[in-house]
């Protein structure tokens, strides 16, 4: 259990006065029962003179006689209220105020008799056997013509005793006093003192605990003062760095979370420590990836290798890896050590991913179109002159006439191509103006399978519509223009005598167009790609055919500059259904 600064500056101070007091007790003590004890001595010594002067006056008149010695004795003792003793030279008693001669045994050997013999005063405290208490003896040689000997005087100390006793409990009443009075002192003082402290570790303890607004009222000159402001600025201090942090932390976490490249660290325990949004999806990390093993979460070998081998020698890598799971996918990834100068723990790898797979796709549109476009320019322009070489030597009217035809029509062709890159390229553009109308999207399909009517295989389109009107906002030209790509399309490449669907649906806040043709249909994994330029499933059969590779590319334009879709259904060996859906709204009009 945490103690106060406050209870234990008072019970330092209780603790110190206590000592000072119970010291200053003790030596008072001892020194006036000394005192006492020598003042009774000097007394009792000064008596014992006396005693031994009146014995030698008594001797020098009347000489020895020990009946009157006792008598003596006995008067000295009650006048000076001690017990007479008159030992002679032999050590034996002659006098005694208080007990029978006969039973006091030699008394030589006691000290004060010794040295009194000796010719010294004799003092001694001891405990008497005979009084049976602590008592004090003095004693005097006195000499006096044939009679010597020593007069002691016996004073018994229980009076010092009791007065020593009255002094020790006067001490301690005082200590008591004293230490009351003290306790209520320095508990006023260390209140005091303390009270400031308390403010700024409770004010210190919730800045700790993330109360940076937190300030201390305590003002003053002195070291708590200095500290209480020292603290303020601190907390201050503190509040506007971890205001910045956070906002640098927000901003980081923002990129990092929205980037469109996958990022991820490995530390120096081979464990996945942190990952963005882009790269748990592009990895299937899943949600507890944090401190897991790299190895267990991350299923492809070529990554693997490049994290292990940056790992190992400490240089940046950037490689272009292909990913199978979850979905297929063609990445650059940008492995970098970042532990040099950093601190140990800092230490792992950087993993950065970029999705390439769209930049490779359109890589190989470009190549496809390129190499498309080149034969498609070539074979007319190659057609045109051989044959106007052929026709500058040629003679013969029939074949001038034949000849000359050829060149006519690949000049068409030639001509066509030409007009659809440049429509192409104006949609992609977006210089295309839109001429929005309320359209009866009904009618207008209907008015478009009349303009096919003179085409022999108009016969074979089968229509499918709602009853009424459904009015669509959209530019009538360009719709018309999508649903003639479409159909003829899909006359084109559905058998002869197998019949052209063709469907509107009425979808509410859209609608949805299908052209459904009878042919060999879409392998699956081409669907995706029908709508790029110049992009055909069945090559020859399209050139063939006479067509550009570049009709559904311009239907796709048109339909997202109305804010739609388009799309293809499949039926391998069975025919396909374009379809395209566009709002019955537009949101922004243009002209």
């Amino acid at each position: 259990m945490n103690r106060s600064i406050g209870k234990q500056l008072i019970g330092n101070y209780l603790l110190i006065i206590l000592l000072i007091l119970l010291a200053t007790g003790a030596i008072l003590s001892v020194s006036l029962k000394q005192y006492y004890l020598d003042t009774v001595k000097n007394n009792l010594e000064r008596e014992t003179r006396l005693a031994a002067s009146m014995i030698e006056d008594y001797l020098q008149i009347n000489g020895a006689d020990d009946a009157y010695l006792g008598k003596i004795g006995r008067i000295l003792a009650e006048n000076i209220e001690a017990r007479v003793t008159v030992v002679d030279t032999a050590g034996m008693v002659v006098a005694d105020s208080e007990y029978d001669v006969g039973e006091l045994g030699p008394h030589g050997g006691r000290p004060e008799i010794y040295h009194a013999l000796q010719g010294e005063t004799g003092i001694s405290t001891r405990y008497s056997d005979t009084e049976g208490q602590q008592m004090l003896y003095v004693a005097i040689a006195f000499d006096q013509e044939d009679a010597h000997g020593v007069v002691r005087l016996a004073r018994s100390l229980e009076e010092v005793e009791a007065v020593h006793y009255q002094v020790l409990l006067l001490i301690l009443l005082a200590i008591i006093l004293i230490g009351v009075i003290a306790f209520m002192l320095s508990t006023r003082l260390a209140a005091n003192f303390s009270r400031p402290i308390s403010e700024l570790t409770t004010a210190v303890g919730e800045i700790a605990h993330g109360n940076l607004n937190k300030r201390i009222s305590y003002w003053s000159d002195d070291e708590l003062g200095l500290l209480a402001s020292a603290v303020n600025d601190m907390a201050g201090k503190m509040d506007k760095t971890l205001t910045e942090i956070s906002a640098v932390k927000d901003q980081l976490e923002i990129v990092l979370n929205n980037t469109v490249n996958g990022i991820f660290m490995v530390d120096l325990d081979a464990r996945i420590s942190y990952a963005n949004p882009k790269a748990v999806k592009l990895l299937a990390l899943g949600d507890d990836y944090q401190g897991r093993k790299h190895v267990e979460l991350i299923n492809n070998y070529d990554l693997l290798q490049t994290i292990d081998e940056v790992r190992r020698m400490l240089q940046p890598v950037r490689r272009e890896i292909q990913l199978y799971t979850p979905a297929e996918k063609q990445i650059e990834a940008n492995v970098l050590p970042i532990c040099k100068n950093l601190p140990q723990k800092l230490g792992g790898v950087l993993v950065v991913l970029n999705d390439i797979s769209e930049l490779k796709r359109l890589e190989r549109v470009r190549r496809d179109f390129v190499a498309n476009v080149s034969h498609e320019l070539k074979t007319p322009v190659a057609s045109i002159s051989g044959f106007a070489e052929t026709l500058m030597n040629e003679s013969d009217p029939r074949n001038v006439k034949e000849f000359s035809k050829t060149i006519y029509d690949e000049a068409i062709r030639l001509s066509k191509l030409i007009n659809r890159l440049l429509e192409l390229s104006r949609l992609e553009s977006g210089k295309s103006g839109l001429n929005i109308r309320n359209v009866d999207m009904v009618r207008l399909i209907e008015d478009t399978v009349e303009l096919i009517k003179h085409d022999s295989r108009a016969s074979q389109i089968n229509l499918i519509k709602p009853a009424g009107q459904v009015l669509v906002e959209c530019d009538k030209d360009l719709i018309v223009q999508i649903l003639l790509n479409l159909l003829d399309n899909a006359l084109t490449y559905s058998p002869k005598d197998e019949i052209v669907t063709v469907s509107l649906m009425d979808e509410g806040d859209r609608v949805r167009i299908q052209v459904i043709d009878q042919g060999e249909g879409i392998p699956e994994n081409e669907a995706d790609r029908v709508f790029e330029r110049f992009y055909r499933v069945d090559k020859a059969r399209s050139r063939k055919t006479g067509g550009t590779g570049l009709g559904l590319s311009i239907v796709k334009h048109l339909v997202e500059n109305h804010n739609g879709i388009t799309g293809v259904e499949s039926f391998p060996g069975k025919g396909a259904a374009f379809y395209f859906v566009i709002p019955k709204k537009q949101n922004k009009k243009q002209k």
